[in-house]
């Protein structure tokens, strides 16, 4: 079976006060969180040396996280 090091996600979700992420396409990401307490979703890129959150969107108003899984490619849906 194929396997990737990387997946893409495609976002829509508020990414801070008064600011609205609408389908925001990402590719080259290495892991993702949620973040239950703080009520966010991190996405992150980059090896283990490296392994801050590139981008981190509020959960408020996100209904849906789906991760679909094809021939070992992970492809991501938050809205």
């Amino acid at each position: 079976m194929a396997t990737s090091s990387t997946f893409s996600a495609t976002v829509t979700a508020k990414t801070g006060p008064a600011k609205q992420a609408t389908t925001l396409a990402f590719r080259g990401l290495t892991s993702i969180a949620v973040d239950v307490v703080r009520e966010v979703i991190q996405l992150f890129a980059g090896g283990e040396t490296n392994h801050a959150p590139v981008y981190e969107f509020d959960l408020h108003g996100v209904t849906t996280i789906t991760d679909t899984i094809a021939s070992g490619v992970h492809t991501i849906v938050i809205s």
